[in-house]
């Protein structure tokens, strides 16, 4: 699988673009495996196929949390530089 690194970005915006990514990503590969017969394939295919969805599924629960991170993180960042008066 492709990595798309959400929580190497430290910017919301490169770490919401990626997510998308992978989100475009997963669902181009749901629309294609649901074109196979998996009956057809042997264990150790399917093994490394469900092992990947759960990879897919692990990278978007964590890339949302992360991102919710970034905005309250950013959130607070602002609050902070409003609050505290700037050195002259």
């Amino acid at each position: 699988m492709k990595d798309f690194a959400i929580t190497a970005q430290r910017n919301i915006d490169r770490a919401t673009h990626q997510l998308h990514a992978l989100e475009r990503y997963a669902e181009r590969r749901d629309q294609l495996l649901g074109t196979l017969d998996l009956g057809s394939l042997e264990p150790t295919q399917l093994c490394r196929i469900f092992g990947e969805d759960e990879e897919i599924s692990e990278a978007l629960a964590w890339g949302q949390l992360y991102i919710a991170h970034l905005a309250q993180m950013e959130a607070l960042g602002l609050s902070l530089s409003t609050q505290i008066p700037l050195a002259a």
